[in-house]
């Protein structure tokens, strides 16, 4: 049975839901399939911190190696979340993830409750582009 949380939070703050989940927050992200380089098992770790509500600390995690960075989160409102940033010593370092808690319902059965994507370029050319889908998943799947 799925818990009466979840469905009162769709098309609600994402904050909200990450707080209820516990941080770290796990963000799963599956490749989008133009996207040329090849992609393991690959998630981001969001952690926030006690100072700030619109900064987070990012871990990439793809395959065994790890990168870290820090980011920005702004709630866009209607449920949907802006985390920017930009990676070091990355060949397409910037990136924009969008994330939403207005999920289909075939998503919220599958144990989804944050849908969105990631896209990554380079922001002062104007470059970005859809790399992956992320999804964050409910406590118990």
């Amino acid at each position: 049975m799925v818990q009466l949380f979840y469905y009162e939070t769709r098309g609600k703050c994402c904050r909200k839901v990450f707080n209820y989940e516990g941080y770290p927050t796990k963000v799963l992200l599956f490749p989008y399939e133009g996207w040329a380089q090849p992609a393991l098992m690959s998630y981001w770790l969001l952690k926030t911190y006690w100072w700030s509500r619109s900064r987070v600390k990012i871990i990439e995690v793809i395959g065994s190696k790890k990168v870290s960075t820090k980011g920005k989160m702004i709630d866009k409102g209607n449920g949907t979340m802006v985390i920017t940033g930009k990676f070091k010593d990355i060949s397409i370092p910037d990136f924009r993830m969008v994330l939403n808690t207005n999920v289909s319902n075939e998503d919220f059965q599958q144990g989804y409750c944050v849908t969105g994507t990631l896209e990554r370029g380079d922001k002062r050319k104007g470059e970005l582009q859809l790399t992956q889908y992320a999804m964050v998943k409910r406590k118990g799947y």
